[in-house]
């Protein structure tokens, strides 16, 4: 690397009245400045406007200052001539070109106190020293380059901005005394404004270039993909997170239509956009698409965007920026939030309705086949129907069997069919847009998006309408479904487990369920049986639902008298083990001490087994047809006396020991209408 330059400072001072009245004579050329031999009195002012136009018309920038420096010199008949850029924090000049003896002098830089480029500058007017240049302006010996230690002679004129700050200048000097004519002098300006324009002209350039490359630097870092494409739609400008966004390089890129990255069912509602946004008043082209924008990369893998389009003029034709926020990831975690408030909502509902007391139990031969059953399918991703009568147990079953499946890890999900509206059916299920339907002011997953890699439980699948039960056979088949308001389809993994205490196949012959969706329900049918088939599992579940409800009632209380255990085998438990469970609790509730007064808790009218005769023969044993027949009856009994009141502290719910739903329930299965209140 060479080392820099010296510092070059021109003798060249404020000019005084003596300077210019001197009229001194040229002094001989000395060693350092070689002159042109041009005798300035017969130049010809069109020559050496001629000779410095042709000679910088064809040149820009820095080449045009080489250019004018060295004409110039030539024409003003001097043996140098400079043009500077000015740096005011330094105070000092830098020349874009400087030509001296015949050569230019490359990186020639100084300060400017105390020479006469200094009133130039400063005062920002035209100065000229006609000769004695280092009489007026003397240096030490280290402050004036050799080169320019003969110059007697200065002319200099500074370059202004359009609002008039100095930019730098343009000067000559020479080794004799230069008195040159005023319209040579004219000329001289003439040139300095000319590079003075086009000074001005690399400054705005400059100025340009680096608003562009803050703009690319600004695109090159932005996070979002920012896509520029012209009236035609095709790709006109990219930055990298475009590029990582589409899965390509920007030069394969730019030309493509942005419709090569739509999939079909997102192009319509492209258009829509484009329609919108071209609707607005000029310069109000904006609008923002909130996540409902679906995009295809070159690898053919899609991926949800909130977008932003905008349109602008640029030489008379359209363009158009859209800005891409790949928000799939957050999708994904609201979708794990949104699965994780289900989940947290199904456990308090499971809490509230009393079905989190413990893991099932039993002991009796039919659980056990329940249990034997429950193992092998738990393995497998078959569909279960798990039957039963109301009050058995059968989500606890379906909990159990997620539990003990692959699927554990995954969240499941309870819809009970009895409790959701008809018209929000198939919004529960499948999820809708915004602006659906009134009311639909956001986005919302389904159930079955929120089961998805999980289990999906259908409590009370006997309710549902039979023009939701052919879009969940849809479901089952192909594993898709489209949300309300939207033309995408969804595909997702799901275990389905339905529960019902309806006889299915009869509803299948009167019509009111379909038969292709039971039997694709119906692959391994799970039976729970009531309670009165279970024999001593009543004392067991008995015995574990007093431990658990005096423990959280902060109770301590006697283990159960063999009588309450009779007491508790003669009922026939029409509303099974939740029934069992409300009467323990009502005991406890009840019993003022330690020893559990189970009496007062049993229901008032428990229908006792006929009575065993001794020595009539065989014991006698009452067949499903007796039992339902004794249990209508009973019903029945309840609602006379109360007077066909259901709930409330007098009503048959409240004798009989049940739950207004479980009592209802019970009356719909067993065909009980419902007598006219008194």
């Amino acid at each position: 690397m060479s080392p820099p330059p010296p510092p070059i400072v021109p003798a060249v001072h404020r000019p005084s009245s003596a300077g210019h009245d001197t009229g001194a004579t040229a002094s001989p050329p000395a060693a350092g400045i070689a002159h042109s031999g041009i005798q300035l009195p017969g130049l010809n002012e069109e020559a050496a406007l001629r000779l410095v136009v042709e000679g910088t018309v064809a040149e820009t920038g820095v080449e045009f200052f080489r250019a004018l420096v060295r004409n110039l010199a030539m024409a003003m008949n001097t043996a140098g001539a400079w043009v500077t850029e000015y740096f005011p924090a330094g105070k000092r000049l830098r020349a874009h070109a400087f030509w001296l003896n015949g050569e230019f002098i490359e990186g020639f830089e100084y300060p400017i106190a105390g020479t006469a480029c200094e009133p130039v500058i400063e005062e920002k007017r035209l100065v000229h020293i006609p000769d004695r240049l280092l009489e007026i302006f003397p240096h030490d010996d280290g402050d004036l380059d050799e080169r320019l230690r003969p110059a007697v002679s200065y002319l200099g004129v500074p370059l202004l901005t359009s609002q008039g700050e100095v930019m730098g200048h343009l000067s000559v000097l020479d080794t004799r005394p230069m008195t040159p004519p005023s319209r040579l002098v004219s000329l001289f300006e003439i040139f300095a404004a000319r590079a003075a324009a086009e000074q001005r002209r690399l400054r705005e350039e400059e100025r340009v270039r680096a608003r562009e490359e803050e703009l690319s630097a600004l695109l090159d870092s932005a996070m979002d993909a920012v896509i520029v494409v012209d009236g035609n739609e095709q790709i006109a400008r990219i930055n990298p997170a475009g590029e990582r966004f589409l899965g390509a390089d920007r030069l394969s890129l730019v030309g493509m239509t942005v419709w090569d990255f739509l999939p079909d069912y997102s192009r319509p509602q492209f258009v829509s956009f484009l329609r919108e946004v071209d609707a607005q008043p000029p310069g109000q082209g904006q609008l923002w698409i909130p996540r409902s924008l679906t995009i295809r990369r070159r690898d053919g893998a899609t991926f949800e965007a909130e977008a932003t389009i905008s349109r602008f003029m640029r030489r008379g034709s359209p363009f158009r920026t859209l800005i891409l926020r790949n928000v799939s990831d957050r999708l994904a975690a609201e979708r794990r939030l949104e699965l994780l408030s289900a989940e947290t909502e199904y456990l308090r509902d499971s809490a509230r309705e009393g079905t989190g007391l413990g893991a099932i139990l039993g002991r009796s031969r039919v659980m056990q086949d329940l249990f034997d059953a429950l193992q092998r399918v738990a393995a497998t991703d078959t569909t279960v129907l798990i039957t039963g009568e109301t009050g058995t147990g059968k989500e606890l079953v379906a909990r159990s069997l997620h539990e003990a499946s692959p699927r554990h890890e995954r969240p499941l999900v309870r819809v009970n069919c009895a409790a959701i509206p008809g018209t929000l059916m198939e919004s529960e299920f499948f999820g809708h847009e915004r602006g659906a339907f009134t009311g639909a002011n956001t986005r919302r997953e389904g159930r079955f998006a929120l089961a998805d890699g999980g289990t999906l439980f259908l409590d009370e699948v006997g309710e549902l309408p039979l023009d939701l039960q052919a879009k969940l056979l849809r479901v089952l088949q192909e594993g898709e479904f489209e949300p309300l308001g939207s033309t995408r389809t969804r595909k997702v993994d799901v275990r389905v487990a339905a529960a019902t205490n309806r006889d299915l196949a009869a509803m299948v012959r009167d019509g009111k369920f379909r038969e292709d969706l039971f039997y694709r329900l119906n692959v391994f049918p799970l039976r729970v049986p009531p309670l009165r088939e279970r024999g001593n599992d009543v004392a067991l579940l008995a015995r574990d639902f007093l431990e658990r409800l005096g423990r959280r009632m902060g109770r301590r209380l006697d283990p159960l008298h063999p009588d309450q255990v009779r007491l508790l085998l003669d009922y026939a438990w029409p509303g099974n083990v939740r029934e069992l469970q409300n009467v323990i609790e009502r005991a406890i509730i009840l019993s003022p001490g330690p020893r559990l007064e189970l009496d007062r808790a049993m229901p008032a009218l428990a229908p006792k087994p006929p009575a065993i005769v001794a020595n009539e023969g065989p014991s006698l044993l009452l067949t499903a047809v007796d039992m339902t027949a004794i249990e209508r009856q009973n019903v029945e009994r309840a609602l006379a006396e109360a007077g066909g009141r259901i709930a409330g502290a007098h009503g048959a719910a409240r004798r009989l020991g049940l739950a207004p739903s479980t009592l209802s329930s019970r009356m719909k299965t067993l065909g009980i209408v419902r007598p006219a209140r008194s």
